[in-house]
Order: structure tokens, then C-alpha cells, then sequence
């Protein structure tokens, strides 16, 4: 018999191929058997939010939330989800969590740099990229990131040169 946590990395396996209708039905397996169980909640969640369905995706998060507050994943993935519905001060608050839980979560600063980017930010941004790039060096979508703040800013060549990265 297949434990939860083989159960949930089988479903992981799944999710990080594209194969989200698996992994959502894996996912539905292990919470009928642990209703509380905070990891197949976020997971779902994050199916949700990947299918358009925004507000389950809310409830399922907020859900996994409240059932393990400490997990800087499950705050920087809601903060996506706000952000996706255009609610930037909402997703803000979601990566300021994220990071103050983990600040070397390199997702999060540059997430939480193409909130600040959306509001006009761009100085904030732009420091944001950095830090990713400090503690990832090969994010490739925080240097993307990166060269079109500084492209916006006029800053052509140093942008040509987080593009090359």
C-alpha cells in the first residue's frame, strides 16, 4: 500500500510533467484520506489557480495556511494568485510573508519584484531581481525580469546583458 507521502510525490511527479489532471485526481486520493493534509491542499490550489479557478485556488491555499502558516511556498504561490487577478497590494503582502519566512526564497523576490514593477516600482524591482540573481544566479526569468525593468529605464545595455544570461 502507497503511504501519503509516496502518494504525494507520485502526484508531484505528475504536476511538474504538465500532467495536472493526475496529479489534481492523486492529489483528491490523499486528501480524502487526510482532509487535513496542508501539502495536497496548496498542490490543489496551485492546479486551481493554473486552470483559471482563482478563488478555489484562494480557498484551498488559505486552507493550507492555516494548517502549516510556516511554509513561505504556500505564501509566495497565493501571492500568485492575487497577482494573476490584477489585486497587487494583496499578492505584496503574501511575498513580504513569504520572505519574511524565507528570505532566500529567490521565487519570491522576484515575484514580489514584478508586483512592484506592475505598480510603477520599478527602483523596488529592480532591487527585488537582484536579489534573486544574488541567491540563483541562473534564474533565467529573473534576469528576463531584470532587463526589462532596466530596459524601461533606458538602461539598454545592461538589459542586453540579463537578457544574454
Amino acid at each position: 500500500m502507497t503511504t501519503i507521502p509516496e502518494a504525494l510525490a507520485f502526484a508531484v511527479q505528475h504536476h511538474q510533467a504538465g500532467r495536472l489532471h493526475e496529479a489534481e485526481a492523486i492529489y483528491q486520493q490523499i486528501l480524502q484520506a487526510d482532509p487535513n493534509n496542508p501539502d495536497a491542499l496548496h498542490l490543489l490550489g496551485v492546479i486551481a489557480h493554473q486552470g483559471g479557478r482563482h478563488d478555489v485556488a484562494i480557498e484551498l491555499i488559505v486552507r493550507a495556511i492555516a494548517l502549516n502558516p510556516a511554509a513561505a511556498e504556500y505564501h509566495n504561490n497565493i501571492g500568485e494568485v492575487y497577482r494573476a487577478q490584477g489585486k497587487t497590494e494583496e499578492a505584496i503582502a503574501y511575498y513580504e510573508k513569504a520572505l519574511a519566512l524565507k528570505p532566500d526564497y529567490a521565487d519570491a523576490h522576484n515575484n514580489f519584484g514584478i508586483a512592484l514593477a506592475a505598480q510603477g516600482k520599478l527602483e523596488e524591482a529592480i532591487a527585488y531581481y537582484r536579489q534573486a540573481l544574488a541567491l540563483k544566479p541562473d534564474y533565467a526569468e529573473a534576469h528576463n525580469n531584470l532587463g526589462l525593468a532596466l530596459s524601461s529605464q533606458g538602461k539598454l545595455e545592461e538589459a542586453a546583458a540579463h537578457y544574454r544570461q
